[in-house]
């Protein structure tokens, strides 16, 4: 699947894979050169909020204050890891090119 790093910082999931993050909120963490997107299991579990971007249900996720200096914006081909629960990007593989 594809998803875009803006250069504001700001993740965009498409709706079709924020469903897989049924409570609106996630925690992200940096594996060496991935960004890993996790579900909570409950609201008030805490994580960071993702944002409603429109009416087809796109989401927003602000993840610029866990990545490493240097990550470029562009579009991440990203796979969901069933055995790991997370959404896994690359930070340094992208395509400036591409369209969502």
């Amino acid at each position: 699947m594809k998803l875009e790093l803006t250069s504001t910082g700001y993740l965009h999931i498409p709706a079709e894979e924020s469903v897989r993050f049924p409570t609106g909120t996630a925690i992200a963490l940096v594996r060496g050169e991935e960004l890993w997107i996790m579900p909570v299991s409950h609201p008030g579990a805490g994580g960071l909020l993702l944002k409603l971007r429109n009416s087809r249900g796109d989401r927003s996720l602000f993840v610029q204050e866990l990545l490493p200096e240097g990550v470029p914006p562009g579009v991440r081909v990203a796979v969901w890891d069933d055995k790991l629960v997370a959404l896994r990007i690359p930070l340094f593989c992208s395509s400036t090119t591409a369209q969502l």
